[in-house]
């Protein structure tokens, strides 16, 4: 099993299932089950699948995930939330997924996050994310600005999500960059500068019983030119799905 696909799709997978987990009022702890699927865009690699578990926990203020990290929510006035946490991040690849990215090391790392949300109307919400990397990897930063609505389309509740994330120039380098130590006959060092990431989300879910939800999401990314250009990337976009099971206690 490839680790990084897996537990980034998981993590959609995750975010999703806490919001369903809310329509139960006395829910706060919940496990599940993921199908997943995510195609890679670096040169080389390809669409990786795997199962895995997920698991959360989520008070009026706190959320804590394996996936997500931990989340602090220090105000709420049903319109405006403010919160911040920490964020765990997987590598973008490892060495071993593709020769052309043979010699190339790259280590998990977690961020510092703000989280602001703003409910604009019934169903439509608008968010902000500012993160500061904090493990020295890289020290970059990062925003997520995004725009969701929910519609019911024939009684099934369907949220559909765009969005865009900035990494500045250190950030989009440890994952798309080459730097001078890792230039080899296939590869020339290269810089993208700072990126501005395109996304699309729709997420769904269906009750089964009290406890039981079953869910899924389709996420679509898409990457500027400066991103593409790199000697590591050989695709505009990528692509993946979760589907799965989640029982809230």
């Amino acid at each position: 099993m490839k680790l990084f696909w897996s537990i980034f799709s998981a993590s959609m997978a995750v975010i999703f299932s806490v919001n369903a987990s809310h329509a139960e009022e006395n829910s706060n702890f919940s496990i599940g089950l993921v199908a997943v699927a995510g195609s890679s865009i670096y040169s080389n690699d390809k669409t990786r699948s795997a199962f895995m578990p997920s698991l959360s926990y989520n008070s009026e203020k706190i959320s804590v995930s394996f996936e997500k990290g931990l989340s602090y929510k220090f105000f709420d006035d049903g319109k405006v939330s403010i919160g911040a946490s920490i964020k765990p991040n997987l590598r973008p690849y490892k060495s071993s997924y593709s020769t052309d990215l043979a010699g190339m090391k790259r280590s998990n790392f977690y961020d510092g996050v703000l989280n602001v949300s703003y409910q604009m109307s019934r169903g439509l919400k608008a968010k902000l994310a500012i993160g500061n990397e904090l493990t020295t990897e890289h020290n970059g930063n990062t925003a997520d600005l995004s725009l969701s609505q929910f519609f019911p389309i024939y009684g099934q509740p369907i949220i559909f999500t765009a969005g865009a994330k900035w990494y500045d120039g250190k950030r989009a380098n440890y994952f798309y960059g080459v730097n001078s130590s890792e230039v080899s006959g296939q590869r020339t060092q290269y810089a993208p500068g700072s990126a501005t990431l395109p996304y699309l989300s729709i997420n769904t879910f269906h009750p089964i019983n009290k406890h039981v939800d079953l869910f899924a999401n389709v996420n679509f990314n898409f990457f500027p030119s400066n991103v593409v250009n790199s000697p590591i990337v050989e695709r505009k976009s990528s692509a993946s799905v979760v589907i799965g099971l989640n029982y809230n206690f």
